[in-house]
């Protein structure tokens, strides 16, 4: 019996073939976690406050924008706000992928 392999061993050997450059990486530090959650919690930081002045721009938009300009001017604070946030978010990755690769 000791032949069978449970689902788990298989689907780990299956994803190892898939993925192996997940196996190849190195295990990260305590240091190097601590350090990433501190990235994404300043990173979640700043979005959350773009998200907090959209919201407010957006709410008081009706107040100095014509009516017949409301939708587009809501449309374009959006799509500002949509760039803004994919821009952080990069950023985000880009200073996590630093940590988890450090150049040698």
């Amino acid at each position: 019996m000791s032949g069978l392999k449970s689902s788990w061993e298989i689907s780990m050997e299956k994803s190892d073939k898939l993925v192996p450059e997940v196996k190849k990486q190195k295990k990260l530090t305590a240091k190097q976690k601590e350090h990433i959650a501190e990235i994404r919690r300043e990173f979640k930081a700043k979005i959350a406050d773009k998200d907090v002045t959209f919201q407010h721009k957006l709410n008081h938009l009706a107040e100095r924008t014509p009516p017949e300009q409301l939708e587009m001017e809501s449309e374009k604070l959006k799509q500002e706000f949509a760039e803004e946030k994919e821009q952080l978010e990069k950023e985000m990755e880009t200073q996590v992928e630093a940590i988890r690769k450090p150049s040698q």
